[in-house]
C-alpha cells in the first residue's frame, strides 16, 4: 500500500510535471522542424499521435522520445492526481481548481477528436449533388456486387487491414457472401503504373513503388491482387484507375477498386453556382463562393459557403476550400471543393478557454483582492 501511494504520489508531482511540459516543449520543436521535411501528415503522426518514437539529432544520432500522444496521456494523469483530487479544496481559493479543469477538459478534447472525428472534402461541380465525404488520406478497397440488378451491395476493405503487405507479406480476405476471396500483397504507399514483365505483371502492365509524397495526401497507392475461388484472376488495384476492375464469379459481375475512405451523409448538398474572385491585376483567386441546396428529408433550403463563412449543420461543417481545376481556361466548368469536418468536441476547446480564463481571473482577482486589503490593514495600523 505505501508503495502504491509513494506511486501515485510521484505521479502528481510536481517534478514530473515540469519534466513532461519540457519534454513536450522539445518535442513540438522537434516537429516543427521535420515538419519541413517529412511533411505535416507524416510529422504529426510521427511525433504527436505516436507512442514512442526515434529521432535522429543533426540527421545521424538517434535519440528515443515519448510520443506526443503518450506525453498529454501522462500529464493528464498527472494534473488530475496533482491539481484536483490531491490538491486542498478551499472554497476560498476556487480559481486554480476551475482552471487546471479547463485544462483537463482541453486535453479529453483533443483525445476524442482524435479518436472520433472525421475529416475530408466533398469536390462538386455545378449542378452536381454531394451524398458522402472523401478522406484525404485514408484509402479502402471496395467489392460491389452489381447483380441482380445493380443491387449495389458493396464489402469495405479499409486500408489499416492491406498497408502492411510489403515485400513478401500478404493478407486474405473472405466473406460468405463472396463466392471468391481476395489476396493482397505487395501493396504500395505511393506507386506508378508502367509496363513490364515479371510474375508481379497483369496484361504487361506491373506497379513500381514511388517516393512518398511531401504532402500525403498527393500518394497514389497501389496494390497487386489474387482473386481464388470461383473467380481465379490476378490483378492491379491502382488509385487513380479511371474504371474499377470487372469481374464474374458464380454468373454474378462484381466491381472491385481502390478508392479513398468515404463516409455517407445524412442529408445532400447540390451545388447550384460557383463564383471565385481573383485580386486584380493577377492571377491569384481572392473569394471563393458556393450556393448550394440542402436538402435533409423533406426539408430543403439554400445556404451560402464563403471563405471563413463556413455552414454548420447536423454536427458537420463545411468550409469552402479550393476549386480547380487549375490553370482552366475561360469557359471551362470548375468544380468547387468543400473541406468537411465532423468533430463531437468541436466547441470543448471554447468551453475550456472560458473555464481557464475565469478561473485564472477568479484566483488573481482573489489575489488582488486579499493584497489590496492587507495594504489597507497596514496603513491603518
Amino acid at each position: 500500500m505505501t508503495r502504491l501511494k509513494d506511486f501515485i504520489r510521484f505521479l502528481g508531482s510536481y517534478g514530473l510535471s515540469v519534466v513532461l511540459l519540457l519534454t513536450l516543449l522539445l518535442l513540438v520543436f522537434f516537429g516543427t522542424l521535420e515538419q519541413t521535411r517529412i511533411g505535416l501528415y507524416e510529422a504529426q503522426q510521427k511525433y504527436f499521435e505516436s507512442f514512442f518514437l526515434v529521432h535522429r539529432l543533426f540527421g545521424r544520432l538517434p535519440v528515443p522520445l515519448p510520443g506526443g500522444y503518450l506525453l498529454l496521456a501522462l500529464v493528464f494523469v498527472s494534473m488530475l492526481i496533482g491539481a484536483v483530487i490531491r490538491a486542498p479544496k478551499r472554497l476560498s481559493r476556487p480559481g486554480l481548481l476551475i482552471a487546471h479543469t479547463g485544462i483537463l477538459m482541453l486535453i479529453l478534447a483533443g483525445f476524442v477528436g482524435y479518436h472520433y472525428s472525421i475529416s475530408g472534402n466533398m469536390p462538386l461541380y455545378e449542378g452536381d449533388s454531394g451524398r458522402s465525404i472523401r478522406s484525404y488520406y485514408d484509402w479502402e478497397i471496395q467489392i460491389t456486387e452489381m447483380d441482380p440488378a445493380d443491387s449495389g451491395l458493396r464489402f469495405i476493405i479499409p486500408q489499416e487491414q492491406f498497408q502492411d503487405c510489403t515485400g513478401e507479406r500478404t493478407a486474405v480476405f473472405r466473406h460468405d457472401s463472396l463466392p471468391f476471396q481476395l489476396e493482397t500483397g505487395p501493396c504500395y504507399l505511393n506507386s506508378v503504373v508502367e509496363q513490364g514483365n515479371g510474375p508481379a505483371a497483369v496484361e504487361g502492365v506491373i506497379l513500381r513503388a514511388a517516393e512518398p509524397a511531401q504532402s500525403a495526401e498527393m500518394n497514389v497507392p497501389g496494390i497487386f491482387v489474387t482473386l481464388s475461388g470461383d473467380a481465379s484472376e490476378k490483378g492491379l488495384l491502382w488509385g487513380m484507375e479511371k474504371a474499377p476492375w470487372l469481374i464474374q464469379a458464380n454468373g454474378r459481375n462484381y466491381t472491385i477498386a481502390l478508392k479513398r475512405r468515404e463516409w455517407a451523409l445524412p442529408f445532400i448538398l447540390t451545388l447550384n453556382a460557383f463564383t471565385h474572385e481573383k485580386h486584380p491585376g493577377t492571377e491569384l483567386p481572392s473569394a471563393f463562393t458556393s450556393r448550394l441546396t440542402l436538402q435533409d428529408g423533406d426539408a430543403s433550403r439554400d445556404v451560402v459557403i464563403r471563405m471563413n463563412e463556413p455552414l454548420r449543420h447536423r454536427g458537420y461543417t463545411f468550409y469552402q476550400a479550393s476549386w480547380g481545376p487549375a490553370n482552366a481556361q475561360e469557359g471551362e466548368p470548375l468544380y468547387s471543393v468543400l473541406a468537411v469536418t465532423r468533430n463531437r468536441a468541436a466547441q470543448w476547446p471554447l468551453y475550456a478557454s472560458c473555464l481557464i480564463s475565469f478561473g485564472l481571473i477568479l484566483h488573481y482577482g482573489q489575489v488582488l483582492f486579499r493584497y489590496l486589503k492587507r495594504g489597507r490593514a497596514e496603513t491603518h495600523a
